[in-house]
């Protein structure tokens, strides 16, 4: 079997298998906060722009619309986030953060710091540099290739 057969040696393999250990942790920490890791991802991107759009919200997040949707939903039952028409374009909704989801980001940007140095520890700088770089552009070429 050559190493393009083995599973250790796709790049898709090897994302998905570290992505799954990076979410098994997050969820470890996000479970005192009584947090899905589905709504992690939707409050980063929210404390980086508040009031973002619920299209450009799915984008920042990677989601497809309709699970976006699905989870504001329940984020809002949560009482994490408010859902607004837009007032000069009544076709788009603007997605706020709460207090309680602003006072968060104090507690849960630390458990994301704590998780990557974990994952990087033992890696020279210059490796993670490249592995971002590596997956930037990976990401560029399989969105590309999509459309």
């Amino acid at each position: 079997m050559s190493a393009e057969t083995m599973p250790g040696g796709s790049f898709g393999y090897q994302a998905r298998a570290t992505h799954r250990a990076f979410d098994r942790l997050l969820q470890k920490h996000l479970a005192p906060h009584d947090l899905p890791n589905g709504f992690w991802y939707l409050l980063r991107a929210l404390w980086e722009r508040d009031g973002t759009t619920q299209r450009e919200l799915a984008e920042a997040a990677h989601l497809t619309e309709s699970s976006n949707v699905l989870m504001l939903e329940k984020m809002e039952r949560a009482g994490l986030v408010e859902r607004r028409r837009d007032t000069t374009d009544r076709r788009c909704v603007r997605v706020y953060l709460t207090p309680e989801a602003r006072r968060m980001k104090r507690k849960l940007l630390p458990v994301a710091r704590e998780i990557n140095d974990l994952a990087g520890a033992g890696i020279p700088r210059e490796d993670l540099d490249a592995f971002l770089r590596v997956c930037e552009r990976m990401g560029a070429n399989l969105r590309r290739a999509t459309g």
